[in-house]
């Protein structure tokens, strides 16, 4: 299913069982109703992997998501923050909204750094959310994490998940399937390790054949997408091969690696249908839901989208 094309099955098209009608039909909907209303708070969804989208003034702040880390996995794991700075940054918050600003004002991490860290984190849970498929979703106050200072408008973000998607699906298979398959060394590298990245290097020592892409990328602390991509390059070049089973729609040939190590990035391919989650019936009730499904007066979509 996409975000913009209707299931005959979804909450809008059966009424809300508090009697409303035009319920969203699935997140990216409600997320663009939310936008219009300039909602403040989260969005949690159940399912696998689940997790919670924070907004502000209908902006997305911060995705949270056990399907791939979170700034507190991203700054810990890479060192970027220690564990006392960041504990120490907990007891200063004085407010839902107040700590990431308390670790830039103690010097644990720089603005401009902890900015990235959020964004790219946004990016990678709407990734996550999507690759573990349907789900329902509920409303509710705001709570406190490190929120990105300016926010992501849903769309950005919704059109951003579509073409990850689409790059996974044209690489390799389905997503779903990659984020399960578990990885380990090959042997049969075509390039010398010296000419490696440093990335592909630290998901060979992490590769034993029992984690998984999002184990990889809680160990290694990077986002599952990144991580998604690098295995596929990295089985293209001999480098890993996957526990058990030979990768579905893997290349026929590998990226070239060109002269300072870096593999050149494919360009996006078309969407696929991708699954998204929905309120169904029976489901919790979105509290702060609009009664339509996308804001009225905005334009229609005019390529299929994945949602969170």
């Amino acid at each position: 299913m996409t975000a913009d094309g209707p299931d005959p099955r979804s909450a809008d098209t059966e009424g809300d069982r508090s009697g409303r009608s035009g319920s969203p039909r699935n997140v990216p909907a409600l997320l663009l109703g939310l936008r219009q209303e300039r909602f403040s708070g989260t969005v949690r969804l159940f399912g696998a992997p689940g997790g919670t989208i924070h907004l502000r003034a209908g902006l997305i702040h911060a995705i949270e998501t056990p399907g791939t880390p979170s700034v507190e996995s991203a700054l810990l794991k890479s060192g970027r923050v220690d564990d006392e700075s960041w504990a120490a940054g907990l007891s200063a918050v004085r407010d839902t909204d107040g700590l990431g600003a308390a670790l830039v004002a103690r010097g644990s991490v720089g603005a401009a750094e902890l900015e990235v860290v959020c964004a790219g984190t946004v990016f990678e849970g709407a990734f996550a959310l999507a690759v573990g498929g349907p789900g329902e979703w509920e409303t509710g106050d705001p709570a406190p994490t490190v929120l990105s200072r300016y926010g992501i408008e849903p769309q950005s973000v919704a059109e951003e998940t579509t073409r990850r998607l689409a790059l996974v699906s044209r690489l390799w298979g389905s997503p779903a399937e990659l984020a399960r398959a578990r990885a380990l060394p090959a042997g049969r590298p075509d390039v010398p390790a010296e000419r490696l990245p440093h990335r592909y290097l630290g998901l060979l020592a992490l590769a034993n054949g029992r984690r998984t892409s999002r184990d990889l990328a809680f160990a290694s602390g990077r986002g599952l997408f990144g991580v998604m991509v690098d295995l596929i390059r990295m089985n293209g070049l001999g480098l890993v091969q996957w526990e058990g089973r030979a990768p579905a729609g893997r290349p026929s040939t590998a990226p070239r690696v060109v002269g300072d190590g870096r593999v050149p990035a494919p360009a996006p391919s078309p969407v696929p249908a991708a699954h998204l989650p929905r309120r169904v019936p029976g489901g919790r009730r979105a509290g702060h839901t609009p009664d339509g499904a996308r804001p009225s007066g905005g334009p229609e979509p005019t390529a299929p989208q994945a949602g969170l």
